[in-house]
């Protein structure tokens, strides 16, 4: 009976090994080749992104902690077109302001540490990065005691980048990458 229980003792701490050794990174490679390969990037804490069909380049944070991304918005103005919600704003790059138009996708609810909730306009925005268009939902806000005017949340990243926290603009490219491929 000893014996018995022993082996069983063995053969349990053996598939249990295995388990913590194997078991999380083969269930991500499976669930990876069911959905089909997907092509991520590494990205420093801090990349440029260029926003389409400007291609204004703007220097964005890449913010794991973060579920939605955000925007440097300034004179939000909210109006109704054709029975919809949109909004107006002003994007600023370091030498230009555009005045843009975008439908409200959803109100998001932001949670502040040691704060009360606060809403806030989410829009689709098209940025380019790596020479690729991605388009991800932004919450507009004002960002301007922040030190970057963009943050690039988790529902950007998760299909696109890692991040390296200790690396800064991997991606050095020359002027505009995007404006190559731009039918603007």
């Amino acid at each position: 009976m000893a014996t018995t229980e022993s082996t069983a003792k063995r053969k349990l701490l053996v598939c249990l090994i295995s388990l913590l050794s194997f078991g999380p990174w083969e269930a991500n490679a499976a669930r990876e080749e069911r959905q089909g390969p997907e092509e991520r990037v590494i990205m420093g804490w801090l990349e440029s992104v260029f926003f389409r069909p400007w291609c204004v380049r703007m220097t964005a944070k890449l913010d794991t902690g973060a579920n939605t991304s955000s925007l440097h918005a300034e004179r939000v103005e909210r109006f109704t077109r054709d029975g919809q919600k949109w909004v107006r704003f002003t994007l600023k790059s370091e030498d230009k302001k555009f005045v843009v138009e975008r439908p409200v996708v959803r109100t998001a609810s932001i949670k502040q540490h040691g704060k009360l909730s606060s809403q806030r306009e989410v829009v689709t925005m098209v940025l380019c990065k790596n020479g690729k268009d991605y388009e991800t939902e932004f919450t507009l806000v004002d960002r301007s005691n922040f030190s970057y005017p963009v943050l690039l949340g988790r529902s950007f990243l998760k299909n696109v980048a890692l991040v390296d926290s200790g690396q800064t603009f991997l991606f050095k490219a020359e002027p505009d990458p995007c404006k190559k491929t731009s039918s603007d």
